[in-house]
């Protein structure tokens, strides 16, 4: 193990934080508080810093949700693995949430029509789209509802970016959002 070429690569990449293993709910609080903490002791705006935390704990919660390897068979429900990496894109200077979980070849469909529907909307209808899956009965109890997806697009600066990727015969899925 080469610490130096990961380190190089974080620093090439404009990684600020990242983690790779099974992601709960407790680790989730812990990571977005430590990731929020590295962002105000930079000195990064206010509300950048915000929509960064917003986004990195959807994209969290988005991997306990749809990781194939989720556990639910302890009293720490929806451990998952994966990987989520926040960083600053140098290009067009903006930060950025990346994160990647294995899933399930039947929740892929599922999730390209909820990002595409989303990425359709302009930010004003997102907001009203998101009312009103909250209001309604549909997916209401479903942990893919698609909720946190909305949340993500109204608080990033672009389009949702996502991509399957097969590796090994397993089926990943990758989502960037830019803060």
């Amino acid at each position: 193990m080469n610490i130096s070429k990961i380190r190089t690569v974080m620093e090439e990449e404009g990684i600020v934080f990242s983690f790779s293993g099974m992601i709960s709910q407790a680790l989730t609080s812990f990571m977005v508080e430590t990731a929020k903490k590295q962002l105000e002791e930079r000195g990064e705006d206010g509300k950048i810093t915000r929509n960064i935390f917003l986004i990195a704990i959807e994209q969290l919660q988005n991997i306990m949700s749809y990781s194939k390897g989720r556990d639910t068979s302890n009293a720490n429900k929806y451990v998952s693995p994966g990987v989520m990496v926040i960083g600053i894109d140098r290009d067009k200077d903006k930060f950025y949430v990346l994160s990647s979980n294995e899933i399930v070849l039947e929740d892929k469909a599922k999730v390209i029509k909820k990002i595409d529907e989303i990425n359709a909307l302009e930010k004003d209808q997102l907001r009203k789209f998101l009312r009103e899956k909250l209001r309604s009965a549909e997916d209401k109890h479903d942990r893919g509802a698609g909720v946190g997806f909305i949340e993500m697009a109204k608080r990033s600066s672009e389009k949702l970016e996502y991509n399957f990727e097969e590796i090994d015969g397993k089926l990943y899925f990758h989502i960037l959002t830019y803060a």
